[in-house]
């Protein structure tokens, strides 16, 4: 459980790297982003991740701070927007609990939130944890009820 929690703290914050100018504003308003994938914890065991998060994209709120925005002191990030108009991204974080790398791309549009990429994290100890994660979002609607 652990290393899924880890794992999740690594998509939310993968879920913050730069946009890129292609990646369409969100519209703001309740968003609803599904997460799921696998998370290898040794090579006997996989675990299946499933989460579904609400979130609140405030009016002109950027792409890249919608969820759990990094201070960038703990890790460096690389980024390159594709032919298609994807944003790719790398991050490597030097964490107390691991060392983590994270690879992956994402896409935005005013109603919808798209993002793949790998996560590989090596703890103290040397146990390495390897997630393999998609994110899918859309637009519920304008009014973000109870949700910050």
């Amino acid at each position: 459980m652990r290393h899924t929690t880890l794992g999740l703290m690594m998509v939310f914050a993968g879920l913050s790297a730069t946009a890129s100018a292609k990646d369409a504003p969100m519209e703001p308003g309740l968003w609803s982003m599904d997460i799921h994938g696998t998370t290898r914890v040794d090579p006997n065991l996989s675990v299946p991740m499933q989460r579904d998060v609400k979130i609140c994209v405030k009016p002109g709120q950027k792409p890249e701070s919608v969820v759990v925005p990094m201070d960038g002191k703990q890790c460096t990030r690389e980024q390159a927007t594709l032919a298609d108009g994807e944003t790719q991204w790398t991050f490597h974080c030097d964490l107390p609990q691991a060392k983590v790398t994270q690879t992956g791309t994402f896409r935005t549009g005013p109603a919808t939130f798209e993002s793949k990429w790998s996560i590989t994290s090596v703890a103290p100890s040397g146990a390495t944890t390897q997630s393999d994660m998609q994110v899918n979002g859309k637009r519920l609607g304008s009014d973000c009820g109870d949700v910050k």
